[in-house]
C-alpha cells in the first residue's frame, strides 16, 4: 500500500517529541513490511525539503502557523504523484481536516486531547483556539476511524462525541531507549554538536526527563524537590532536556539555595539518557497532560519506577501502587511526600520497580505496527465498500 501520513513534525525537527517517536517507530516497521510511506510535515532551519528518514519519505513544507493551508495546497499534488491508498492524519495540534481535502480513506491518530491543560502551556488566544478546535473534531470527522495510545484518550474522545466503535487503542512499544528517538532538544540546539560527560551523579537522584515546557510540570517537580530536599540533603534532582523554560530555572534555584542540589543537563544523548534512567531513584513525570507516557515505560523497562501526575495517559502507563505512584496533578506537596515515601522504603521501591519492568514487557513496537497496518487495511476495505 501507499500511505500518506500528515503531521506537524518529523523526528528530526528540533521540537520533535513523543508523537514523532511513535510515528517513526510505527511507520518505519510498516515500510520494512514492504509498504510505501510518505510523511508531509513542516520545515525547519537547515532541513532538506525531501529526504528519507527511517525508510519514510519525508516532505517538508512551510511552518506551524499555516500548516493547515500547506496541507490543503499540497495533499492532492502528492496524491497525484504517489496515488495513496490511505491517509493518516496525526492529529496532535490543530486538526488538518484531511477528509475534506482528498477522496481517500482517512485514519486519525491521536495521542491526547489538550482540553483545559493547553491553558498551562500557551497564551490565551492560542490556547483558546486549540481548545475550540478540539470541541469541533466530531463535526469534521464524522465517519473516520480513530486510533489512540491509551484508554484515557479513548474515553476523552467519547466525551466529546466520537462513537466508541470508531476508536481503537493501540499501545506504544516499550524499547529501552530507542536508537531513533529524538532526545529532548530545543529550537536552537543541534544535537549533533552536543558533547557531554556520560557519567551520572554519584549521589542518589530523582530524574525529570522531558522538554522543558510549562505543561510538562517542571515547576511542580522543582517545588516538590525543594520540599523533599529539606529532609534529604544527600539526594539530588537531575533535569534532563531542553526547552524554553530551562533558562529561567537557574535564578529560581539560586533564590532557594538549590543550585548545588539540582543538575540541569539540557539535551542528553541516548546512551546518557539510558544511564540516567537506569540509575535514578525514580523518574518524576509531572506533566499536566500526556497521551501515554513513553519515558515512564522506558524507565520501567530499565527497572526504574515512576512518580507521576494522576492525569489521562499517565494513569494508564503507571498503575498506582503497583508499578509506580500517582499524585494529584500540580500538587507538589503530595509529590514531595511520595518522593519521601519511595526513597525511605527500599522494599517499596524494589517492588514497584520490578512490577514496572514486568508491565513494560507487555508492550512491543512490532505488535503496535502490525495492529496499525490492520486498521489501515480495514479503512481501505470499508472505503471501497462504501463506494459500491
Amino acid at each position: 500500500m501507499n500511505i500518506l501520513v500528515v503531521n506537524y513534525r518529523d523526528r528530526l525537527h528540533p521540537a520533535a517529541g513523543g508523537a514523532e517517536k511513535h510515528l517513526h517507530r510505527i511507520f518505519s516497521q510498516i515500510v520494512e513490511a514492504g509498504h510505501k510511506v510518505v510523511l508531509l510535515t513542516t520545515a525547519f532551519a537547515g532541513c532538506k525539503a525531501r529526504e528519507t528518514v527511517d525508510g519514510i519519505e519525508v516532505i517538508r513544507k512551510g511552518g506551524d502557523l499555516l500548516f493547515q493551508l500547506t496541507t490543503a495546497m499540497n495533499i492532492r499534488k502528492l496524491d497525484r504523484e504517489f496515488n495513496f491508498d490511505v491517509v493518516v492524519e496525526d492529529l496532535n495540534k490543530l486538526p488538518l481536516f484531511t477528509p475534506f481535502l482528498i477522496k481517500k480513506p482517512v485514519v486519525v491518530q491521536m495521542h491526547h486531547l489538550w482540553r483545559n491543560s493547553i491553558f498551562h502551556e500557551a497564551a490565551f488566544p492560542i490556547a483558546f483556539m486549540v481548545w475550540a478546535f478540539e470541541r469541533i473534531i466530531p463535526w469534521f470527522y464524522r465517519k473516520q476511524p480513530f486510533v489512540v495510545v491509551s484508554p484515557s484518550t479513548k474515553y476523552e474522545l467519547e466525551e466529546i462525541g466520537i462513537a466508541e466503535d470508531r476508536i481503537s487503542v493501540i499501545y506504544n512499544g516499550s524499547d529501552d531507549v530507542d536508537p531513533i528517538q529524538m532526545e529532548p532538544g530545543s529550537d536552537d540546539v543541534d544535537p549533533s554538536q552536543v558533547v557531554e560527560n556520560e557519567e551520572v551523579p554519584a549521589t542518589p537522584y530523582f530524574l525529570w526527563l522531558s522538554r522543558v515546557h510549562r505543561y510538562k510540570g517542571i515547576w511542580t517537580a522543582l517545588q516538590a524537590f525543594e520540599e523533599f530536599a529539606e529532609n534529604h540533603p544527600d539526594v539530588k534532582l537531575v533535569v534532563a532536556g531542553d526547552g524554553p523554560l530551562l533558562k529561567k530555572i537557574p535564578a529560581w534555584l539560586k533564590e532557594r539555595g538549590l543550585t548545588e542540589r539540582v543538575e540541569l543537563l539540557g539535551f542528553v544523548s541516548s546512551s546518557r539518557k539510558r544511564k540516567l534512567l537506569q540509575n535514578a531513584v525514580a523518574l518524576l513525570q509531572t506533566s499536566f497532560k500526556e497521551g501515554w507516557g513513553l519515558t515512564v515505560v522506558e524507565a520501567a523497562k530499565l527497572g526504574t519506577t515512576t512518580i507521576a501526575s494522576d492525569v489521562p495517559g499517565l494513569r494508564d502507563s503507571v498503575r498506582n501502587g503497583e508499578t509506580g505512584l500517582l499524585f494529584p496533578v500540580g500538587d507538589f506537596h503530595t509529590c514531595a511526600m511520595e518522593m519521601d515515601r519511595l526513597y525511605s522504603d527500599d522494599d517499596l521501591r524494589t517492588r514497584l520497580s520490578a512490577a514496572a519492568k514486568s508491565y513494560a514487557g507487555e508492550f512491543r513496537w512490532d505488535i503496535a505496527a502490525e495492529k496499525t497496518m490492520e486498521l489501515l487495511q480495514d479503512a481501505v476495505i470499508q472505503h471501497k465498500v462504501g463506494e459500491e
